[in-house]
C-alpha cells in the first residue's frame, strides 16, 4: 500500500517579517538616491566643462 507524504514549504512572505521588508525597501531607496547623487554630480561637472569650453572659444575677425 502506497503512502502519500506532503511537505509544505513556506513562502518568503510567511517567513520574512514586515519590519524587515520595510527596512530593506528604505535601504534600497537610499541606495538609489545615493547613485542619483553621483550621477547628478557627474553631469554637473560635464556641464561645467562644456560651459568653460564655450567661453574659451573666441572668434577673431581678420580683415
Amino acid at each position: 500500500m502506497a503512502r502519500e507524504v506532503k511537505i509544505r514549504i513556506p513562502t518568503p512572505d510567511e517567513v520574512i517579517p514586515e519590519e524587515f521588508k520595510s527596512h530593506m525597501l528604505n535601504a534600497y531607496k537610499e541606495f538609489l538616491l545615493a547613485m542619483r547623487s553621483l550621477i547628478d554630480e557627474g553631469l554637473r561637472r560635464i556641464e561645467e566643462l562644456e560651459a568653460k569650453e564655450k567661453k574659451e572659444i573666441k572668434k577673431i575677425d581678420v580683415s
